[in-house]
C-alpha cells in the first residue's frame, strides 16, 4: 500500500472528511488532496502532523514497504463490495488519484482507484476484482488484458532511475550505480518499472543485488529520498521527490476497460474528465506526463488466454 493510499485509507477510517484532517494537522487542504493523490511529497513537519492527527507514526504512514506487495484477488473484491456503484480500477498511475479526487461526490459515476502493479491489476481484472485496469510498457510489449477489454489511452511516461541529489555528480546511469554499489529501491516483480530495471541489468550482463522493495512509483521515489541512494520509478515520481532522473525506458499507460462492464455509469464521466483540460492541467503540474491522446480508444481485444 502506498503512502499516499495510506492517508486517505487512514483518513476515511477515522470518518474525517479532508478539510477536518487539515483542521487537525494544521495544513492546508490543497496539501491534503495532493499527498492523498501521490502528486506533493510533504515536509518532514507536514509528515509529522498528518500522522499525529491519524493515530499513527511517520513512518507507517509514509515509510517504504519492506515487503513485496501482493494484493489477492479476494481483497480487492472485499474493497470493491462496500463501494457500491463506483467505477472501481486498479493500477500504478498516480493520474488515478487525481482522477479519483475530481470525481468524488458523483454518485454511481464516481471512480475508486485502487493501488497495484501493473501486474497485480491485470490480474485482478482476470479475476473480476475490478471493473478496468491500468498498465504500462514499451509501446507494442504492453501485458495484454485475459478477459475481452475496451482499451484507452491514458499517457506516456519515462520509467528509470530517480537518483538523490548528493549522487547526481558521480551517478548517471544504472551501470554507474551498480560500480559504486549506490542502493537501488525496488518494486514486486509484476511491477513494469522493476521489468524494465531487469531488462537494463539483462542489457549490461550485470546482476542487480537485492534491494529495499517499495510499493509504487511515488513511495519508491520517496525512499530513494530519505536513504540518499536510488530508486526504480517514473520521471513525474522522481521530480516530485526532488530526485535526478535518468531515463531506461519509454512507456505507454492503457487503460483496459472489461467489456461487460462498458455501459456502467462511471465510463462515461471517466472518458469526458480525461479529455477535458482540468483533469489534464492537474496531471500536467507533475511533470514527466505526454498527455497527448489522454482518453482517446483504441479499439478491443478478445483477451489472451
Amino acid at each position: 500500500m502506498s503512502p499516499d493510499s495510506n492517508v486517505r485509507r487512514r483518513r476515511i477510517a477515522l470518518g474525517l472528511t479532508q478539510v477536518e484532517l487539515a483542521s487537525a494537522a494544521g495544513v492546508s487542504r490543497q496539501l491534503v488532496v495532493a499527498v492523498e493523490a501521490g502528486v506533493n511529497t510533504p515536509s518532514v513537519d507536514a509528515a509529522l502532523r498528518l500522522a499525529e492527527a491519524l493515530g499513527c507514526s511517520a513512518e507507517q504512514l509514509f515509510g517504504p514497504s519492506t515487503s513485496r506487495p501482493s494484493p489477492s484477488p479476494a481483497g480487492i473484491r472485499a474493497q470493491v463490495e462496500v463501494q457500491p456503484g463506483c467505477l472501481v480500477i486498479a493500477g500504478c498511475d498516480p493520474a488515478l488519484q487525481i482522477a479519483e479526487t475530481m470525481l468524488s461526490g458523483a454518485g454511481p459515476a464516481a471512480l475508486l482507484a485502487l493501488d497495484a502493479t501493473s501486474g497485480q491489476a491485470i490480474a485482478a481484472l482476470r479475476d473480476g476484482g475490478v471493473h478496468a485496469a491500468v498498465a504500462h510498457g514499451p509501446t507494442g510489449h504492453l501485458q495484454q488484458a485475459p478477459v475481452p477489454v475496451l482499451r484507452m489511452h491514458l499517457a506516456r511516461w519515462q520509467v528509470g532511475l530517480g537518483i538523490a541529489p548528493a549522487l547526481a555528480s558521480s551517478v548517471k546511469s544504472l551501470e554507474d550505480c551498480l560500480d559504486q554499489l549506490v542502493p537501488i529501491v525496488q518494486r514486486d516483480q509484476s511491477a513494469a518499472a522493476q521489468q524494465a530495471l531487469r531488462r537494463a541489468e539483462s542489457a549490461l550482463g550485470r546482476e542487480l543485488p537485492a534491494g529495499t522493495i517499495a510499493s509504487g512509483h511515488a513511495p519508491a521515489a520517496r525512499a530513494a529520498a530519505a536513504l540518499g541512494c536510488a530508486a526504480i520509478t517514473t520521471e513525474a515520481a522522481a521530480r516530485s521527490a526532488g530526485l535526478h532522473f535518468v531515463a531506461l525506458e519509454s512507456h505507454t499507460v492503457e487503460i483496459s476497460l472489461d467489456r461487460r462492464w462498458e455501459q456502467h455509469p462511471g465510463v462515461e464521466s471517466l472518458g469526458n474528465l480525461l479529455t477535458g483540460h482540468a483533469f489534464r492541467f492537474e496531471v500536467g503540474r507533475m511533470g514527466g506526463y505526454d498527455l497527448n491522446g489522454c482518453g482517446s480508444l483504441l479499439g478491443t481485444t478478445e483477451g489472451v488466454r
